[in-house]
């Protein structure tokens, strides 16, 4: 008896100690500098370190494009005008999916995006965006959530997490 009660007890700590699964954030309803207001505090201080779950919106400015594959896989880049304050200020933000993860994600020029994932502070040879979110798909890592990327309405992945 005694030996089948310390094996369920281990069995229990163990299952609590398990990583809890990645939360995923709701999909915001319209798009405005609120949404933005996270990443619009790191574009102001310069943030140069990657931070997660970190959600962007805006309209983009031209089509998606791909990027040349690399050892993480193939990705598209989708840029945004992306409103930052609630005076008429807008950044220039792009977004990366990875189409291994999910799945190929393009977007029309004048489309609504929407994502969610972790911000990364851009390199001067990506200017004129100054800021970017990758890393929009099921959670790959401790501490982040679950990302996504909605086009137009419709959801990516699409299959979920």
């Amino acid at each position: 008896m005694r030996s089948i009660l310390a094996a369920t007890l281990s069995t229990a700590l163990a299952t609590v100690g398990a990583c809890a699964p990645a939360a995923t954030a709701a999909i915001p309803t319209q798009c405005t500098p609120a949404v933005n207001d996270r990443l619009a505090r790191l574009i102001a201080e310069q943030h140069d370190g990657a931070v997660d779950n970190v959600m962007v919106c805006g309209t983009t400015i031209a089509p998606s494009r791909p990027q040349r594959r690399g050892p993480h896989g193939a990705h598209q880049l989708i840029p945004l005008r992306v409103p930052v304050a609630g005076d008429g200020r807008f950044a220039l933000v792009e977004v990366v999916t990875n189409d291994d993860l999910d799945g190929r994600v393009t977007a029309p020029r004048g489309a609504t995006v929407i994502a969610y994932g972790q911000y990364f502070r851009t390199s001067d040879r990506q200017r004129p965006f100054v800021a970017g979110v990758h890393d929009v798909h099921c959670a790959t890592h401790r501490g982040a959530d679950n990302g996504w990327v909605v086009v137009n309405g419709t959801k990516y992945p699409q299959n979920g997490c």
